[in-house]
């Protein structure tokens, strides 16, 4: 077996050079669209999340009857509205 020291040659045909600098290049290419694909499906699902915690938000704020608090206040002002006209 040769012995592997600071001055022993390698050579490599030049074809097989390019092809290998090719194929890392392709490979960090890659990596960053998926990189990036990875982030972007992250960002959507904190979006989602906060869609979904507004929905459940505003579900719990439903009153039974489907009137929201803001309705029934203004039902109220109404109905006070209404009897100041009959008097």
């Amino acid at each position: 077996m040769p012995k592997i020291e600071e001055n022993t040659d390698i050579t490599i045909p030049l074809r097989n050079l390019l092809s290998i600098i090719g194929g890392v290049a392709i490979a960090v290419v890659g990596y960053f669209h998926v990189d990036e694909r990875i982030m972007l499906l992250e960002h959507e699902q904190v979006r989602m999340i906060d869609d979904i915690k507004a929905s459940e938000k505003w579900i719990d704020e439903w009153e039974s009857g489907g009137m929201l608090p803001l309705d029934a206040e203004q039902n109220i002002r109404l109905d006070v509205i209404e009897r100041e006209l009959y008097k």
